[in-house]
């Protein structure tokens, strides 16, 4: 899927969100392991993560190709500070209309918008998919 829109933070700053693809891997992978550390509130502690760059680089990849499944990156002055993905729960009948939903923001960046406006981005390519259900 892709996805690019350039929103302004409550401070001002310029946040591109768009999304992720292999190039990507090493940031997304940084940031991830920065937010799990950060907070408890997320599924995983950074040293669960088993994910090589490598192998972020092929879910990235995936996720770029896919007609349902995003990784959206947000990234102020080129970084990577925060990402939200959907992909599909499954591909059997009942499941079609429903899609996971993740986020993580590093905490340096919270209280700016950039939460929301992850979300707002994983609703709107959500819908263009065909999801009415985000978990």
């Amino acid at each position: 899927m892709k996805y690019q829109k350039e929103v302004l933070l409550k401070d001002g700053t310029k946040c591109l969100l768009r999304g992720a693809g292999e190039r990507d891997a090493a940031e997304i992978l940084r940031c991830f392991h920065l937010t799990h550390a950060e907070t408890d509130y997320l599924l995983t502690y950074p040293e669960e993560n088993l994910f090589t760059e490598a192998d972020e680089a092929k879910f990235l990849k995936a996720s770029e190709e896919s007609a349902n499944a995003i990784e959206i990156g947000a990234f102020v002055d080129g970084k990577v500070v925060g990402s939200a993905g959907i992909e599909p729960l499954g591909d059997k009948e009942k499941l079609r209309h429903r899609a996971d939903f993740g986020i993580a923001v590093e905490k340096a960046y919270w209280g700016k918008g950039i939460g929301r406006a992850l979300t707002l981005a994983c609703i709107e390519c959500a819908k263009q998919a065909g999801f009415s259900q985000l978990e």
